[in-house]
């Protein structure tokens, strides 16, 4: 019982090592998209993190990932949706948005999670989710109402895409649910990101020929790595993980940490000092996020 109890930590641990590398990803993606011109950077990330992945599963398996022919459409989706559309779109918004209102708009992740799990994967809807998903997010709007969300011309524009990247995060999160009752969760990533790389192949000469290589200076070259290896390869496979042995409405109530980290790093690297309404949701959070784990018992 001791040994199942420890086993059962590693993957809230894997999640919030995850969401803190999420947190850094919305800071790190803004200062990058000025850098880079957004396709640039949308090809890059894709391209370098799925070379990375690849290497990734060789050296641990020693072969290339293989799924069944049933599979093909479903990863197939599952790469256009949750590599191609959900990064292109979050790069273009947090390129026109300010970070934070990243951080809210996938504060909506949970929720869309759990009512589609319900209706599609049959996972329960108890009312410790249900309430943890809620103080979860009341934590995310006491964080994020303290810096003021600016829905005006660019910043709309940004919130949209944003809006729209997150419902693609979600279907990637079901779709991968259900492959990885069946598969490895790193040769699922590993196809879904080679699915990706290859549907942005044909905008390869324009990134390539066109890009004034010395513009984004180290900075930009360190934050796309950060970008491709951190975010895209560490955090995506650490979610597929996590997401194996949990419900998804459970993993993705983990996105809810992503704003008072954020807010946390951002005093740490940028000296903005959080204000006691930060702190306050970041508790609101946190308890949001354990409430949503709690099993009932009978």
């Amino acid at each position: 019982m001791q040994a199942e109890g420890r086993a059962s930590i590693w993957p809230h641990i894997a999640l919030t090592f995850g969401a803190t590398i999420g947190a850094g990803t919305f800071l790190v993606a803004k200062d990058a998209t000025q850098r880079f011109q957004v396709l640039e950077l949308a090809w890059f990330r894709i391209t370098l993190s799925s070379l990375l992945i690849a290497t990734l599963y060789l050296l641990r398996h020693r072969k290339l990932p293989r799924l069944p022919r049933s599979e093909w459409l479903k990863i197939s989706v599952l790469g256009l949706t949750g590599i191609t559309c959900n990064q292109l779109l979050f790069l273009y918004g947090i390129h026109l948005a300010p970070p934070i209102d990243g951080a809210l708009l996938y504060a909506f992740t949970p929720a869309l999670v759990l009512l589609a799990a319900r209706i599609w994967l049959g996972e329960s809807l108890t009312t410790g989710k249900l309430l943890g998903v809620l103080l979860a997010f009341l934590g995310v709007y006491t964080v994020l109402r303290t810096r003021g969300l600016q829905f005006q011309s660019d910043s709309l524009k940004g919130d949209l895409l944003l809006a729209a990247a997150v419902v693609f995060w979600a279907i990637y999160t079901l779709i991968g649910k259900d492959l990885l009752k069946r598969h490895d969760p790193l040769a699922v990533n590993t196809i879904g990101f080679a699915i990706g790389a290859l549907s942005l192949l044909p905008v390869a000469p324009w990134v390539l020929t066109g890009m004034d290589w010395s513009r984004p200076g180290t900075q930009g070259w360190l934050g796309l790595l950060y970008l491709s290896a951190m975010t895209s390869v560490v955090a995506f496979s650490l979610w597929y993980w996590a997401l194996k042995r949990m419900d998804a409405s459970q993993v993705a109530i983990y996105t809810n940490l992503q704003p008072p980290l954020t807010a946390a790093l951002a005093w740490i690297f940028l000296s903005q000092i959080p204000s006691l309404p930060i702190v306050s949701g970041g508790v609101l959070v946190i308890l949001g996020v354990t409430l949503a784990q709690i099993k009932r018992r009978r």
